[in-house]
Protein backbone atom coordinates (compact mmCIF):
# COMPACT_ATOMS: atom_id res chain seq x y z
CA UNK A 1 0.00 0.00 0.00
CA UNK A 2 1.40 3.40 -0.79
CA UNK A 3 -0.39 6.51 -1.49
CA UNK A 4 -1.31 8.69 1.45
CA UNK A 5 -2.40 12.07 0.22
CA UNK A 6 -0.20 15.04 1.01
CA UNK A 7 -1.27 17.88 3.70
CA UNK A 8 -0.89 21.32 2.42
CA UNK A 9 -0.44 24.50 3.78
CA UNK A 10 -3.08 26.30 5.87
CA UNK A 11 -3.78 28.96 3.49
CA UNK A 12 -4.80 27.23 0.97
CA UNK A 13 -8.03 28.82 -0.64
CA UNK A 14 -11.45 27.47 -0.18
CA UNK A 15 -12.01 28.02 -4.56
CA UNK A 16 -9.46 27.75 -7.75
CA UNK A 17 -9.97 29.86 -10.64
CA UNK A 18 -10.43 27.24 -12.86
CA UNK A 19 -13.81 27.27 -14.90
CA UNK A 20 -15.14 24.36 -13.35
CA UNK A 21 -14.72 25.66 -9.85
CA UNK A 22 -18.15 25.72 -9.07
CA UNK A 23 -20.21 24.16 -5.71
CA UNK A 24 -22.79 21.11 -6.29
CA UNK A 25 -26.23 22.86 -6.34
CA UNK A 26 -27.38 19.68 -5.55
CA UNK A 27 -26.69 18.97 -1.84
CA UNK A 28 -26.40 15.28 -0.18
CA UNK A 29 -29.89 13.77 0.93
CA UNK A 30 -29.53 11.93 4.24
CA UNK A 31 -30.75 8.56 3.59
CA UNK A 32 -32.68 9.11 7.21
CA UNK A 33 -35.01 11.55 5.26
CA UNK A 34 -36.66 8.64 3.31
CA UNK A 35 -39.59 6.68 4.13
CA UNK A 36 -38.86 4.13 6.81
CA UNK A 37 -38.09 0.99 5.53
CA UNK A 38 -38.96 -2.30 5.85
CA UNK A 39 -38.67 -4.41 9.22
CA UNK A 40 -35.31 -6.50 9.26
CA UNK A 41 -34.28 -8.63 6.30
CA UNK A 42 -35.25 -11.77 5.91
CA UNK A 43 -33.21 -14.87 7.28
CA UNK A 44 -33.32 -16.13 3.80
CA UNK A 45 -31.12 -15.81 0.96
CA UNK A 46 -32.23 -13.93 -1.67
CA UNK A 47 -31.13 -12.27 -5.31
CA UNK A 48 -31.76 -8.16 -6.31
CA UNK A 49 -31.40 -7.49 -9.96
CA UNK A 50 -31.55 -3.59 -10.78
CA UNK A 51 -31.89 -3.37 -14.71
CA UNK A 52 -30.86 0.10 -16.22
CA UNK A 53 -34.13 1.25 -16.91
CA UNK A 54 -33.95 2.05 -12.68
CA UNK A 55 -30.85 3.74 -12.99
CA UNK A 56 -30.33 8.02 -12.77
CA UNK A 57 -28.05 9.46 -15.37
CA UNK A 58 -26.68 12.48 -13.70
CA UNK A 59 -25.48 15.28 -15.76
CA UNK A 60 -24.54 18.70 -15.84
CA UNK A 61 -28.23 19.39 -14.77
CA UNK A 62 -27.46 17.89 -10.99
CA UNK A 63 -23.95 18.61 -11.00
CA UNK A 64 -24.12 22.68 -12.51
CA UNK A 65 -21.46 21.73 -14.58
CA UNK A 66 -20.37 19.77 -17.82
CA UNK A 67 -17.84 16.96 -18.38
CA UNK A 68 -19.44 15.12 -15.48
CA UNK A 69 -21.49 11.77 -16.02
CA UNK A 70 -22.65 9.77 -13.23
CA UNK A 71 -24.55 6.38 -13.87
CA UNK A 72 -26.45 5.62 -10.29
CA UNK A 73 -28.26 2.31 -9.76
CA UNK A 74 -28.30 3.03 -6.19
CA UNK A 75 -28.37 6.27 -4.21
CA UNK A 76 -30.86 9.25 -3.50
CA UNK A 77 -32.14 10.24 -6.90
CA UNK A 78 -32.91 6.48 -7.80
CA UNK A 79 -35.77 3.71 -6.20
CA UNK A 80 -32.80 1.86 -4.49
CA UNK A 81 -31.78 4.12 -1.60
CA UNK A 82 -29.30 2.17 -0.25
CA UNK A 83 -28.31 -1.71 -0.92
CA UNK A 84 -26.21 -3.43 2.18
CA UNK A 85 -23.83 -1.01 3.21
CA UNK A 86 -23.95 1.35 0.37
CA UNK A 87 -25.48 4.67 0.36
CA UNK A 88 -24.81 5.69 -3.32
CA UNK A 89 -22.62 3.46 -6.24
CA UNK A 90 -22.16 5.98 -9.28
CA UNK A 91 -20.05 4.79 -12.17
CA UNK A 92 -18.69 7.95 -13.23
CA UNK A 93 -17.02 9.85 -16.06
CA UNK A 94 -15.23 13.04 -16.00
CA UNK A 95 -14.16 14.89 -19.49
CA UNK A 96 -10.47 15.56 -19.95
CA UNK A 97 -9.60 18.46 -17.64
CA UNK A 98 -13.25 18.59 -15.91
CA UNK A 99 -14.79 17.62 -12.96
CA UNK A 100 -16.54 18.81 -9.57
CA UNK A 101 -15.78 21.97 -7.67
CA UNK A 102 -15.50 22.08 -4.21
CA UNK A 103 -18.11 21.11 -2.28
CA UNK A 104 -18.67 19.94 1.28
CA UNK A 105 -19.43 16.45 2.86
CA UNK A 106 -19.06 14.90 6.23
CA UNK A 107 -19.55 11.35 8.31
CA UNK A 108 -19.35 9.11 4.85
CA UNK A 109 -16.67 7.14 3.22
CA UNK A 110 -15.59 7.15 -0.28
CA UNK A 111 -14.00 4.24 -2.33
CA UNK A 112 -12.69 5.78 -5.81
CA UNK A 113 -11.77 2.40 -8.15
CA UNK A 114 -10.16 4.13 -11.37
CA UNK A 115 -10.90 2.14 -14.29
CA UNK A 116 -9.53 4.48 -16.96
CA UNK A 117 -7.21 7.57 -16.65
CA UNK A 118 -6.82 9.83 -13.40
CA UNK A 119 -8.31 12.21 -10.65
CA UNK A 120 -6.87 14.75 -8.82
CA UNK A 121 -8.12 15.05 -5.28
CA UNK A 122 -8.18 18.51 -3.37
CA UNK A 123 -9.55 19.06 0.14
CA UNK A 124 -9.68 22.40 0.92
CA UNK A 125 -11.15 22.43 4.46
CA UNK A 126 -8.32 20.09 5.75
CA UNK A 127 -5.35 20.78 3.35
CA UNK A 128 -5.23 17.51 1.59
CA UNK A 129 -4.18 16.39 -1.69
CA UNK A 130 -3.99 13.37 -3.96
CA UNK A 131 -3.55 11.54 -6.95
CA UNK A 132 -5.96 8.41 -8.14
CA UNK A 133 -3.93 6.73 -11.22
CA UNK A 134 -5.31 4.33 -13.32
CA UNK A 135 -5.90 0.53 -11.10
CA UNK A 136 -5.95 2.33 -8.06
CA UNK A 137 -8.43 2.35 -5.31
CA UNK A 138 -8.71 5.25 -3.12
CA UNK A 139 -10.28 5.71 0.19
CA UNK A 140 -11.61 9.01 0.94
CA UNK A 141 -13.06 9.59 4.37
CA UNK A 142 -14.83 12.36 5.61
CA UNK A 143 -14.49 12.52 9.16
CA UNK A 144 -16.78 13.86 11.14
CA UNK A 145 -15.10 17.46 10.68
CA UNK A 146 -15.89 16.77 7.24
CA UNK A 147 -14.12 17.74 3.98
CA UNK A 148 -14.72 20.44 1.22
CA UNK A 149 -13.45 18.69 -1.92
CA UNK A 150 -13.03 18.63 -5.42
CA UNK A 151 -12.59 15.99 -7.79
CA UNK A 152 -10.97 16.36 -11.32
CA UNK A 153 -9.73 14.20 -14.50
CA UNK A 154 -6.20 15.35 -14.41
CA UNK A 155 -5.71 14.25 -18.05
CA UNK A 156 -6.02 16.17 -21.00
CA UNK A 157 -5.89 13.39 -23.47
CA UNK A 158 -8.42 10.76 -22.11
CA UNK A 159 -11.38 10.61 -20.54
CA UNK A 160 -11.36 9.57 -16.86
CA UNK A 161 -13.87 6.47 -15.93
CA UNK A 162 -14.32 5.70 -11.79
CA UNK A 163 -16.54 3.30 -9.61
CA UNK A 164 -17.54 5.11 -6.80
CA UNK A 165 -18.85 3.50 -3.54
CA UNK A 166 -20.01 5.72 -0.71
CA UNK A 167 -21.07 4.41 2.98
CA UNK A 168 -20.41 5.35 6.96
CA UNK A 169 -17.40 4.08 8.40
CA UNK A 170 -18.31 1.65 11.83
CA UNK A 171 -14.79 2.08 13.58
CA UNK A 172 -15.00 3.01 17.19
CA UNK A 173 -13.99 5.62 18.28
CA UNK A 174 -15.65 7.50 15.17
CA UNK A 175 -13.14 9.29 12.72
CA UNK A 176 -12.57 12.71 13.39
CA UNK A 177 -10.53 13.91 10.68
CA UNK A 178 -10.84 13.38 6.93
CA UNK A 179 -7.80 11.72 4.95
CA UNK A 180 -6.97 10.18 1.98
CA UNK A 181 -5.34 7.24 1.24
CA UNK A 182 -4.91 4.59 -1.68
CA UNK A 183 -3.99 0.84 -2.83
CA UNK A 184 -1.82 1.72 -5.55
CA UNK A 185 -2.25 -1.00 -8.94
CA UNK A 186 0.65 -2.36 -8.65
CA UNK A 187 0.40 -3.22 -5.36
CA UNK A 188 -2.80 -5.10 -5.70
CA UNK A 189 -2.49 -8.92 -5.63
CA UNK A 190 -3.59 -10.76 -8.64
CA UNK A 191 -4.72 -14.32 -8.61
CA UNK A 192 -5.93 -16.83 -11.30
CA UNK A 193 -9.08 -17.84 -9.70
CA UNK A 194 -10.25 -20.17 -12.07
CA UNK A 195 -9.85 -21.59 -15.45
CA UNK A 196 -9.93 -18.35 -17.67
CA UNK A 197 -10.88 -15.88 -14.73
CA UNK A 198 -7.85 -12.97 -13.56
CA UNK A 199 -9.12 -11.40 -10.13
CA UNK A 200 -7.43 -8.34 -8.64
CA UNK A 201 -8.20 -8.75 -4.81
CA UNK A 202 -8.32 -5.20 -4.02
CA UNK A 203 -9.88 -5.62 -0.31
CA UNK A 204 -9.74 -9.00 1.08
CA UNK A 205 -7.34 -11.22 2.42
CA UNK A 206 -4.20 -11.53 0.27
CA UNK A 207 -4.76 -7.17 0.24
CA UNK A 208 -3.46 -4.90 3.09
CA UNK A 209 -6.08 -2.38 2.29
CA UNK A 210 -9.41 -1.81 3.94
CA UNK A 211 -12.24 0.08 4.17
CA UNK A 212 -13.47 2.17 7.35
CA UNK A 213 -16.41 -0.21 7.32
CA UNK A 214 -16.33 -4.27 8.99
CA UNK A 215 -19.07 -4.46 6.86
CA UNK A 216 -16.90 -4.42 3.57
CA UNK A 217 -15.16 -7.71 3.18
CA UNK A 218 -13.95 -7.97 -0.04
CA UNK A 219 -13.44 -5.76 -3.32
CA UNK A 220 -12.87 -7.90 -6.27
CA UNK A 221 -12.03 -7.06 -10.23
CA UNK A 222 -12.34 -10.28 -12.65
CA UNK A 223 -11.68 -10.32 -16.11
CA UNK A 224 -12.90 -13.64 -17.85
CA UNK A 225 -12.28 -15.42 -20.83
CA UNK A 226 -14.96 -15.75 -23.21
CA UNK A 227 -17.23 -19.15 -22.17
CA UNK A 228 -15.14 -19.27 -18.75
CA UNK A 229 -17.34 -19.65 -15.86
CA UNK A 230 -16.50 -18.15 -12.05
CA UNK A 231 -17.93 -19.95 -9.22
CA UNK A 232 -19.38 -17.22 -6.50
CA UNK A 233 -19.76 -18.20 -2.82
CA UNK A 234 -21.42 -16.13 -0.18
CA UNK A 235 -21.17 -17.00 3.20
CA UNK A 236 -24.06 -17.54 5.21
CA UNK A 237 -25.05 -13.92 6.52
CA UNK A 238 -23.70 -12.28 3.58
CA UNK A 239 -24.66 -10.69 0.60
CA UNK A 240 -22.23 -9.50 -2.72
CA UNK A 241 -22.68 -6.76 -5.07
CA UNK A 242 -22.12 -8.15 -8.72
CA UNK A 243 -21.49 -4.68 -11.19
CA UNK A 244 -20.52 -6.16 -14.57
CA UNK A 245 -18.09 -3.91 -16.52
CA UNK A 246 -17.27 -4.99 -19.84
CA UNK A 247 -19.26 -7.97 -21.98
CA UNK A 248 -22.23 -10.35 -21.02
CA UNK A 249 -22.31 -12.33 -17.87
CA UNK A 250 -24.67 -15.23 -17.20
CA UNK A 251 -25.54 -15.28 -13.72
CA UNK A 252 -27.20 -18.59 -12.30
CA UNK A 253 -28.71 -18.29 -9.09
CA UNK A 254 -30.28 -21.48 -8.82
CA UNK A 255 -33.66 -21.24 -7.59
CA UNK A 256 -33.58 -17.35 -7.88
CA UNK A 257 -33.43 -17.82 -11.23
CA UNK A 258 -31.20 -16.63 -14.29
CA UNK A 259 -30.26 -13.25 -15.29
CA UNK A 260 -27.92 -11.87 -18.06
CA UNK A 261 -25.54 -9.06 -16.65
CA UNK A 262 -24.41 -6.95 -19.71
CA UNK A 263 -21.47 -5.04 -19.02
CA UNK A 264 -22.62 -1.73 -21.30
CA UNK A 265 -26.10 -0.73 -21.57
CA UNK A 266 -27.96 0.91 -24.55
CA UNK A 267 -30.01 3.35 -22.49
CA UNK A 268 -27.02 4.70 -20.49
CA UNK A 269 -24.17 3.72 -22.55
CA UNK A 270 -21.70 5.02 -19.62
CA UNK A 271 -23.02 2.21 -17.60
CA UNK A 272 -23.81 -1.73 -17.23
CA UNK A 273 -27.13 -2.93 -18.78
CA UNK A 274 -28.04 -4.29 -15.55
CA UNK A 275 -26.73 -4.55 -11.31
CA UNK A 276 -27.28 -7.70 -9.23
CA UNK A 277 -26.91 -7.86 -5.49
CA UNK A 278 -26.80 -11.70 -3.84
CA UNK A 279 -27.92 -12.62 -0.51
CA UNK A 280 -26.87 -15.55 1.45
CA UNK A 281 -29.47 -16.44 4.73
CA UNK A 282 -28.84 -18.56 7.45
CA UNK A 283 -26.82 -21.25 4.79
CA UNK A 284 -24.38 -20.49 2.45
CA UNK A 285 -24.80 -20.46 -1.36
CA UNK A 286 -23.04 -20.36 -4.60
CA UNK A 287 -24.03 -18.68 -7.61
CA UNK A 288 -22.41 -18.84 -11.77
CA UNK A 289 -21.17 -16.54 -13.64
CA UNK A 290 -20.09 -17.27 -17.40
CA UNK A 291 -18.75 -15.16 -19.88
CA UNK A 292 -21.15 -15.36 -22.52
CA UNK A 293 -20.03 -14.65 -26.78
CA UNK A 294 -16.80 -13.35 -25.42
CA UNK A 295 -14.33 -11.50 -22.65
CA UNK A 296 -16.24 -10.06 -19.87
CA UNK A 297 -15.03 -8.08 -16.89
CA UNK A 298 -16.73 -7.86 -13.33
CA UNK A 299 -16.53 -6.29 -10.29
CA UNK A 300 -17.75 -8.03 -7.27
CA UNK A 301 -17.67 -6.20 -3.42
CA UNK A 302 -18.79 -8.51 -0.73
CA UNK A 303 -20.35 -7.22 2.62
CA UNK A 304 -22.39 -8.52 5.59
CA UNK A 305 -25.87 -8.12 6.02
CA UNK A 306 -26.59 -5.77 9.01
CA UNK A 307 -30.01 -4.71 9.52
CA UNK A 308 -31.68 -3.52 6.35
CA UNK A 309 -30.43 -5.40 2.97
CA UNK A 310 -32.65 -2.70 0.84
CA UNK A 311 -33.44 0.73 1.45
CA UNK A 312 -36.65 1.79 -1.22
CA UNK A 313 -38.39 5.23 -1.54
Amino acid sequence: MNGRGSRMSSGHPLTASSANEQVNPQPERAVQSLPTPPAAHPAAGGLLVIPDGAFHRLTEREFGMPGLVAIEPVGPFVEHVAVGPFLTIHDSTLAPGLGIGHHPHRGNERLFYILRGEIQHDDALNGITGVMGEGDLARLTEGRRGMIHREWNGRDDITTHAFILVFTPDVDPPIELASFDALRAADAPRVAEAPGVETIELIGGRSTFRASSSAIEHFLDSTLDGGATLEVGVAAGRGVLLYPLAGLLHLDAGPDGVSDLPGRSERHPEGPGAVAVVFAGAEPRTVTLRAAGGPARILRVGFERRGHDVLVR
